[in-house]
């Protein structure tokens, strides 16, 4: 069988997570990296050491297991946070924020909740940073097959965790929202649920989606559609990782309303979505025109099929 991989070229600005880190988590991390584009992950935990992922493996950089103290700790949070933990109680509230560049941070610790909803988190002790990775161009060998007559036919990506679903919906949302694309730009409109498509920072998005593109940052997808289709005339809505029956209903007025749709969600073969109730209801509706199948093998990014509405083989 013939697989592809995702290409394209992107380039990382390390200072960008190097400035929060502490001097000596940051002289540790880089001293160990020695290809940042291959790096997804800095996991740092309170009393414990750093742990860096990167092509999907684990490395622990220090040698002599060094702790990461309070003190440290309590450093890396201020620069996380540019020295005003309040301004971003709300984003902390929601487990993430995003820092220049476009790399979200996860925190955990101690989650105060009020009927069953976490109103802040407190003893942050975890935090793992999560590389915003760009791939401009990884979404060229695809784009011709997800027309029809200079309509963009609504598409699906289907991936396991890490396997490149969004990197590459990013770049097909960046060529459909450029003046100089082949097919003709459109208005797309992104609901960036978990800040990871646009990548947002005080509102501005990160990564590059195009001229053409609006964003709603941090909303949840099924009032996001809808949002976005009173207020910014769609031509294609772009989400990420559907899956409810809420977002069902806003994915169906989009459609109705005349737009194209582009999402994202987990999984590695039509089999295994056609097994999901939400998922297979998509399918048995021809909701989407295109399914890419994305697999993770040595790393992330191999095209494992594109297929039509009705489960039919386009590329391989």
């Amino acid at each position: 069988m013939c697989k592809r991989a995702l290409e394209g070229g992107g380039t990382l600005k390390k200072e960008e997570v190097l400035q929060v880190l502490p001097e000596r988590l940051r002289q540790m991390v880089e001293r160990s990296v020695a290809d940042w584009n291959a790096v997804q992950e800095i996991h740092i935990r309170l009393g414990k050491g750093i742990v860096i992922t990167a092509n999907g493996r684990k490395e622990l950089p220090d040698p002599n297991g060094q702790v990461v103290s309070r003190r440290e700790f309590r450093e890396l949070m201020e620069y996380i946070s540019n020295y005003s933990l309040y301004a971003f109680e709300e984003e902390i509230r929601k487990g993430f924020l995003t820092i220049p560049g476009g790399h979200r941070v996860g925190v955990s610790g101690r989650a105060v909740t009020e009927e069953n909803e976490v109103k802040k988190l407190r003893n942050i002790s975890f935090v793992n940073i999560r590389i915003a990775h760009e791939r401009k161009g990884c979404a060229d060998s695809v784009m011709p097959y997800l027309f029809d007559k200079g309509r963009f036919l609504s598409t699906l990506l289907v991936s396991p965790p890490g396997a490149g679903k969004t990197t590459l919906l990013r770049d097909i949302v960046r060529n459909l929202a450029s003046r100089d694309r082949a097919f003709g730009a459109k208005n797309v409109s992104v609901v960036d649920e978990r800040s990871e498509i646009a990548s947002c920072y005080m509102g501005v998005p990160q990564n590059d989606v195009g001229m053409f593109c609006d964003v709603l940052d941090a909303c949840p997808k099924s009032e996001g559609i809808r949002m976005m289709l009173r207020s910014m005339a769609p031509e294609v809505i772009a989400v990420d990782e559907i899956g409810t029956g809420n977002e069902y209903e806003a994915l169906i007025e989009a459609l109705t309303s005349g737009c194209s749709l582009l999402a994202t969600v987990h999984g590695d073969s039509m089999r295994h979505i056609r097994e999901k109730p939400f998922l297979n209801k998509l399918l048995v509706e021809r909701m989407f025109e295109r399914i890419i199948i994305l697999r993770q093998k040595e790393h992330p990014g191999v095209i494992e099929g594109i297929f039509d509405a009705g489960g039919q083989v386009i590329m391989k």
